[in-house]
C-alpha cells in the first residue's frame, strides 16, 4: 500500500470535494475553510492524501524545544455509509497507524485525533492497547444530537417535542422576524455582541476576528449561513449554520439577555435546518450536549444548551472524543504534563485567546 503524501496544489484547490467523497459525506472540521481559519491560532494546515485513505486535514503547530505536533480535527474519517455509521475500532487503528507512520517520518512528536467512533468500554480498551490516550476535548461535540432531516418539514417537526412545535408556530404568529443575512462586518458585529452577552460569566470566547473570519470564510465558500432574529427592529438572536456533504451543523448560537419572543430560538433552529436541507443535508448536528449519562447534571458546562437541544431530540450520541498518540514518548510526556498548560496560559495572556 502506498505511503501517504501531502496533497498537490490541484487537490488543495478542490479539497472540500475530496473530503465529501468520504462514505459519510465528510466532516466540516476537515474542510479547507476550517484549516485556513485555524491560522488565527498559528496552526499550519497540512492536507494529506493516500491510496485507500480519506482526504485528511491536519493542523500542525511547532512547539519550542519539542518540535511539531499534529492535530486532526474531527478525523481521520471513520465513516462507512451515508447514515454516519463508523468502521470498527480495529479498522480505525489500522488506518491511524498509516497516519502515525507518516507523521513519525515527518518528525512529529504527538498525534492528536478526533475520530467519530462511538464511545464504549470495549472501544476505549482497543484504543488504549494501540497506544491512544484520552485527552481533553477540543471540538465541542464529544457528545451531540444528530437530527434526521431527510424527510419533509412535517416529518422533521414531528421529532420535536409537542411544546417546541407549539412555540415555533407561536413565534411565526407573533411576527418574530428571522433573516438569513450576509456575514458582512455589521452583521458579524451584531452576532458577536449577542454571543458576548450570552458568554458573559459563563464561558470564554475566542477573539472577534476569529469568529468574523470563520463566518465570512464559510459563507463565501457556500458552506455557512448567518441568521439573525429580530423583535421589531431589535436583533435579539443569532445563529450560524455550516454544511458539508450530508451534514449541516449548528455552529454558533446566541441571544439577548432581554426576554425573547416565545419560541424564538427554536424558530431560529428551524431556519438552520431549512437552509441545511437546501444544501443537500440529510442530517443536522446540534454540535454539543452533555454526555448521555449527565444530561440532568446542572454542574455540567453544557447543561443549559443541552436542555434546549433535548427538546428537539433526546437521542444523544457519545463519541470517543480527543485522543493522543505519542510518537516520541519523552517529548509527548513533557508536552502533556507541562507544555499544554503553559501554552494555554500564554495565549490567554498575550492574545486573549483561551485556545492555543
Amino acid at each position: 500500500m502506498d505511503q501517504l503524501r501531502f496533497a498537490s496544489a490541484d487537490e488543495i484547490a478542490r479539497w472540500d470535494e475530496l473530503v465529501e467523497l468520504a462514505p459519510g459525506g465528510g466532516e466540516i472540521w476537515q474542510s479547507r475553510e476550517y484549516g485556513e481559519v485555524k491560522r488565527h491560532q498559528r496552526y499550519t494546515p497540512r492536507y494529506i492524501c493516500g491510496e485507500n485513505f480519506p482526504a485528511t486535514l491536519v493542523l500542525e503547530k511547532r512547539i519550542p524545544l519539542l518540535g511539531r505536533f499534529w492535530y486532526v480535527p474531527g478525523g481521520p474519517d471513520a465513516s462507512t455509509d451515508a447514515s454516519g455509521a463508523s468502521i470498527s475500532t480495529t479498522e480505525f487503528v489500522a488506518r491511524g497507524q498509516r497516519l502515525a507512520d507518516f507523521a513519525r517520518a515527518e518528525g512529529v512528536f504527538l498525534l492528536k485525533v478526533e475520530p467519530r467512533l462511538l464511545a464504549s468500554d470495549e472501544t476505549f480498551d482497543t484504543l488504549r492497547a494501540a497506544g491512544y490516550d484520552p485527552a481533553p476535548h477540543v471540538l465541542p461535540h464529544v457528545s451531540t444530537i444528530i437530527l434526521d432531516i431527510s424527510g419533509d418539514e412535517d416529518a422533521i417537526m414531528a421529532g420535536f417535542s409537542a411544546s417546541t412545535r407549539t412555540k415555533i408556530r407561536k413565534a411565526d404568529r407573533e411576527g418574530f422576524d428571522v433573516r438569513r443575512v450576509e456575514a458582512n462586518e455589521a452583521n458579524c458585529r451584531i452576532m458577536f455582541d449577542l454571543l458576548s452577552g450570552t458568554a458573559e460569566d459563563k464561558f470564554e470566547l475566542r477573539p472577534y476576528e476569529y469568529f468574523r473570519d470563520f463566518w465570512q470564510g464559510f459563507q463565501a465558500a457556500g458552506r455557512g449561513q448567518l441568521v439573525i432574529g429580530y423583535d421589531g427592529d431589535v436583533p435579539v438572536a443569532g445563529m450560524f449554520a455550516t454544511a458539508l456533504g450530508q451534514t449541516s451543523g449548528y455552529k454558533d448560537g446566541a441571544s439577548a439577555k432581554a426576554k425573547l419572543p416565545t419560541g424564538a430560538m427554536y424558530r431560529m433552529q428551524l431556519e438552520l435546518i431549512r437552509w441545511g436541507k437546501e444544501q443537500g443535508a440529510t442530517r443536522h448536528d446540534l454540535i454539543g450536549t452533555p454526555p448521555s449519562d449527565r444530561l440532568d447534571d446542572k454542574e455540567h458546562r453544557l447543561y443549559g444548551v443541552g436542555q434546549y437541544k433535548l427538546r428537539l431530540s433526546k437521542d444523544v450520541t457519545d463519541f470517543v472524543g480527543t485522543l493522543d498518540l505519542a510518537l516520541k514518548p519523552g517529548k509527548a510526556k513533557i508536552w502533556r504534563t507541562l507544555g499544554d498548560r503553559v501554552a494555554r496560559r500564554y495565549t490567554l495572556a498575550t492574545r486573549k485567546d483561551v485556545f492555543y
